[in-house]
């Protein structure tokens, strides 16, 4: 009767020494997991940074041709109110 007992009580201890082991290998696993997700999470926010460099950057180029446009539509104003001003005084003084 107590080796029965006692068998199943180093039965039940085994089991729970399985059982722990068990849980270590997942907690190995869990650990490295997490590792592999900060070492992602760092190269995500090293690709947001650059990412808004980028937008920054490509912003300021816009703006530049924007400006650059401007001006020159401000130049073809006045190339066109002049060839206008010599068409009128053409017609009114040559007509």
């Amino acid at each position: 009767m107590e080796d029965t007992y006692m068998n199943s009580r180093a039965d039940a201890l085994r089991n729970v020494e399985s059982t722990i082991v068990e849980l270590g290998g997942i907690f190995e696993q869990l650990a490295h997991m997490v590792q592999e997700q900060g070492e992602m999470a760092v190269r995500i926010d090293e690709n947001v940074d650059e990412t808004v460099q980028n937008v920054e950057g490509a912003q300021a180029q816009l703006m530049r041709y924007y400006k650059t446009i401007s001006s020159n539509r401000w130049l073809a104003m006045k190339v066109f109110s002049v060839l206008l001003l010599f068409a009128v005084l053409f017609i009114v003084f040559v007509a």
